[in-house]
């Protein structure tokens, strides 16, 4: 068969059209479809491992402007990682973490049918159940589970576990040019926003640097950001950092909380729309 060549264009129509094509070519027998106001994610519909969402935005994304090679490089190892995704995942109890994804996850795979990995997050994230795969992450529900021969209540409890055990030595913090607070986990990029789930360290680096409110974010899946709420420029200085963020790929979420010390509730105070960031209350 003729392999397709990634296109040499910064439309991403063509670029979306083009990576169809190429994911069709590579799974034969799977059903592609999306829905007409989401046209760049991507329902994956295989008979044996079900259904999954694809974001195509992302790597379009990535791809508009790159080199031939490049572009060539990040399309195969997309089409490799979607190949696999649609194989069942592999599941033990020490490659399980606790995370987060856009509530958008759930609107596009939802069946109906409660699951027991999947719980509410704050503002418009959801928990989830994240398997490491080596070169690729995998989503993990409660069917999957079940049927690789888990209790969900077993692989919750070892992810929680697993998060635990990796924060001492993978917590990390840096600043950016614009003084806001990254606090992320070193070697889990991908689990980064997962800090969220541990109140009591965010509030220790506050105290650390003196802060006793923040506005905070998660716009990627890589880090939690912060910006002490007391500067006079805070908002603006988190719009600027929203902005730039949420333009890049792996988005996760578009809202802005208000945060207190010792505090374990995230507040909505902010969200992004329309590229500006509005105030909530």
């Amino acid at each position: 068969m003729h392999r397709l060549n990634a296109p040499r264009t910064d439309s991403a129509e063509e670029i979306r059209a083009f990576l169809v094509e190429r994911l069709k070519a590579a799974l034969p027998g799977t059903s592609l479809e999306a829905r007409h106001d989401q046209p760049f994610r991507l329902t994956v519909s295989h008979p044996e491992a079900g259904r999954l969402v694809l974001n195509l935005g992302n790597i379009v994304q990535e791809l508009r402007g790159a080199t031939p090679v490049a572009a060539e490089e990040m399309v195969d190892t997309f089409v490799r990682l979607a190949k696999r995704a649609v194989a069942p995942p592999k599941i033990d109890y020490d490659n399980v973490y606790p995370g987060f994804r856009h509530r958008a996850h759930l609107d596009a795979v939802k069946s109906g049918v409660a699951d027991a990995l999947v719980g509410p997050g704050p503002g418009d994230l959801i928990t989830v159940v994240l398997a490491d795969q080596g070169d690729c992450v995998a989503t993990l529900n409660e069917t999957t589970v079940r049927a690789a021969g888990f209790d969900p209540e077993d692989i919750l409890l070892a992810a929680e576990q697993n998060l635990v055990d990796i924060l001492p030595n993978a917590f990390c913090a840096g600043t950016s040019d614009d003084d806001v607070l990254s606090l992320g986990l070193s070697d889990f990029p991908w689990l980064g926003t997962s800090v969220l789930l541990v109140p009591s360290l965010i509030s220790r680096v506050m105290e650390e640097k003196g802060w006793d409110h923040v506005l905070l974010a998660a716009p990627t899946r890589e880090t939690v950001d912060l910006v002490d709420a007391e500067r006079a420029d805070a908002a603006r200085a988190m719009e600027r950092w929203m902005m730039t963020s949420l333009a890049g790929p792996r988005t996760q979420s578009e809202v802005v909380y208000s945060f207190r010390c010792n505090d374990t509730i995230y507040r909505k105070s902010y969200r992004v729309a329309d590229g500006e960031l509005y105030r909530l209350n």
